[in-house]
């Protein structure tokens, strides 16, 4: 039997421990607050599992099953991982260090929502590679639209935005900076509503109880749609026959 220690992907700020998982004939560290478990059917689970006093601390980040496949749930880059990371953020902000910027942007506010869709299941197993392009030039322009106050809409809280805020940064965005275009506005607002759905179920805690989904019911202008008239073989048919007929005369 042969035996090794992983290295750690995600390791641990002061806080949670590694567990062992036996794979095979190799002994492998699990990340911080990743627990496996045997199914069933005789594969192993895992499940990340934040420490209860952190939960009763009100940290936002949510227990999650991981799945059966390792490398997706525990190898560098997989999910445990991206928990970790928020873990270590949230942990951050408890002791007043900055976890703000690009790579970081804060817990609640609309950057950190669409980071976190980025890396959910709906996007990543939903969203076609070919697609995403599009999808991350939606998220750009959503978050770095300017407020009357000359802010970043990403930098805004996630409970600050209303429904009639919402309608007023629908608005915004039809207008934009060339002239109308409802037809870019109707993306963006689509995008807004399928995030924070998807967000708001992961962080239950970072959205209003009242009103988690402030998107849903925009009225959103109705767009002129160009109709493709059908294409029609009955003039060729008919001056073929005339011409069938020609020839036999």
């Amino acid at each position: 039997m042969v035996e090794r220690r992983s290295g750690r992907s995600n390791p641990p700020a002061g806080v949670g421990s590694t567990n062992r998982h036996r794979r095979g004939f190799v002994n492998v560290e699990l990340p911080r607050h990743v627990i496996p478990k045997k199914l069933a059917s005789g594969r192993t689970a895992f499940y990340y599992n934040v420490p209860t006093r952190y939960r009763k601390a009100g940290c936002p980040v949510q227990n999650e099953p991981l799945g059966t496949d390792y490398a997706k749930a525990c190898g560098e880059g997989g999910r445990a991982a991206t928990l970790n990371g928020l873990f270590d953020e949230w942990m951050d902000a408890r002791k007043g260090l900055s976890v703000s910027g690009e790579a970081a942007p804060r817990i609640g506010t609309i950057d950190w929502l669409f980071r976190e869709y980025r890396q959910s299941r709906a996007y990543l197993e939903k969203v076609k590679p070919r697609s995403r392009r599009n999808y991350e030039w939606n998220m750009r322009e959503i978050c770095d639209t300017l407020t009357k106050r000359g802010d970043r809409v990403g930098g805004r809280p996630i409970k600050s935005v209303t429904p009639l805020g919402a309608d007023k940064l629908y608005d915004t965005f039809v207008k934009g900076g060339n002239g109308i275009r409802l037809r870019t506005a109707e993306k963006l607002i689509v995008l807004c509503r399928k995030a924070w759905r998807v967000v708001h179920r992961l962080h239950p805690a970072e959205f209003p109880q009242d009103i988690p989904n402030p998107w849903m019911g925009i009225t959103m202008a109705t767009r002129v749609k160009l109709v493709k008239h059908a294409v029609t073989r009955e003039p060729s048919l008919h001056v073929r026959t005339r011409l069938r007929g020609a020839r036999r005369a």
